[in-house]
């Protein structure tokens, strides 16, 4: 079967129940190892070659010889479920109206499952080159590192990022990078605030003094907003009590060729001048992450995840959209308002990378979160298309 016949045999039915097994094991970051399990057994099952490195990254490697190597990426970690009782469908899993509905339905056990099944497909039909499906911990904590160890292994030439796309192709995003202000003030007895330096109060003219710093912008990808996400001050509660401490979280878009040090630079100059004559004295850093995996592994890294971009000429792109085209999708080209694991292969390591997933990326992290069982079964043709074109040169042959 040729690669333009664009067949691909796909069991609905399996990979239905493979997506759901995977909705009702319950996998918060660092406890991935049952979604890990489940996900060995069914690419063994499917005839790949698997592995699972120290992390506790799960991998299935279809290995037909010399030739370009790609890497299709998914997360096996979830947010978790607030509030149970919002959701009309179990957040647990269950399938209604021809959709999967429940925690990690479309963010991301679904494109997991397609993906898995997918690239299944080209099990005897690729003809060159490897496809390496992965299987990552950790994304909802940091986006990048986990995927980053697999790529140093695999040596992928190019990348596929599974987040959702409605079955478009992504080929960029903004980064994201979690800035830790710190203000430091004196303590004293709140009946006597002449006496201290408060600060909560000095961290109140920081965060104002921030909301005047230019963002700059992309002219696809959109702003590096910076937004405040929490404020915490010590003691607290603070019973009578100035306090002689304070921290804010910022989140900050990162935009392609963006450094620690471009984003860093802005905000310290305006912490500085805000609290200039107040006595108190600041702090800018990157946040740092430092977490234990579901295997015991320590990871510890800055929270700072680059932007990427790449244009609907570049040469990943462009053999995406064609082997799209191949299976009767439109391949229309978009991007990602969120961070992905592609900040780890494209912003980091510089790996031609596109973003490719069934789904609504509207519904992460929401109640009745679903994926529509018609968009796994497409997504799973999609995947098999663009690794089977991805791997094939630039003649299709």
């Amino acid at each position: 079967m040729s690669l333009r016949d664009g067949a691909y045999e796909v069991n609905e039915k399996a990979l239905v129940d493979f997506a759901l097994r995977l909705v009702g094991a319950a996998s918060p970051s660092g406890r991935e190892g049952a979604v890990a399990d489940l996900v060995t057994g069914e690419m063994g099952r499917l005839g790949f070659e698997v592995g699972r490195d120290e992390l506790g990254n799960v991998t299935g490697t279809l290995d037909a010889g010399p030739g370009p190597c790609v890497l299709v990426d998914s997360h096996m970690d979830t947010v978790g479920v607030t509030d149970p009782g919002a959701w009309s469908r179990s957040p647990e899993g269950e399938l209604a109206e021809d959709r999967v509905y429940g925690r990690g339905a479309m963010d991301m056990k679904g494109p997991l499952a397609s993906s898995v099944h997918g690239i299944a497909a080209l099990r005897g039909r690729l003809r060159r080159g490897k496809a390496v499906v992965s299987a990552t911990v950790a994304e909802e904590l940091v986006e990048g590192p986990a995927t980053e160890r697999v790529a140093g292994r695999v040596r992928p030439d190019f990348a596929v990022v599974c987040e959702a796309t409605s079955l478009g192709v992504a080929r960029g995003q903004r980064g994201r990078a979690e800035l830790k202000v710190e203000v430091f003030g004196m303590a004293t007895h709140s009946s006597r605030p002449d006496l201290g330096v408060n600060a909560a109060e000095a961290m109140v003219d920081a965060a104002r003094a921030l909301r005047g710093v230019p963002a700059p912008r992309h002219g696809v990808l959109g702003e590096g907003i910076l937004v405040l996400t929490d404020v915490v001050s010590r003691p607290y509660p603070g019973l009578s009590v100035v306090p002689d401490y304070c921290v804010a979280t910022f989140d900050r878009r990162t935009l392609p060729g963006e450094t620690q040090e471009d984003v860093l630079s802005p905000v310290r100059e305006a912490v500085g001048r805000a609290l200039r004559g107040t006595g108190a004295t600041g702090e800018v850093s990157v946040a740092v992450d430092d977490f234990e995996t579901y295997t015991g592994a320590r990871v510890t890294a800055p929270n700072f995840a680059p932007a990427w971009y790449f244009d609907e000429a570049a040469e990943v792109v462009r053999r995406t959209r064609e082997g799209l085209c191949r299976v009767g999708l439109p391949g229309e080209t978009t991007h990602y308002a969120f961070c992905t694991n592609g900040s780890g292969t494209a912003g980091r390591l510089g790996i031609p990378t596109v973003g490719f997933g069934p789904g609504d990326a509207e519904l992460a992290h929401r109640a009745d979160e679903h994926v529509e069982v018609g968009q796994l079964v497409a997504g799973a043709r999609g995947y098999a298309a663009i690794a089977e074109r991805l791997t094939a040169g630039e003649t299709g042959a």
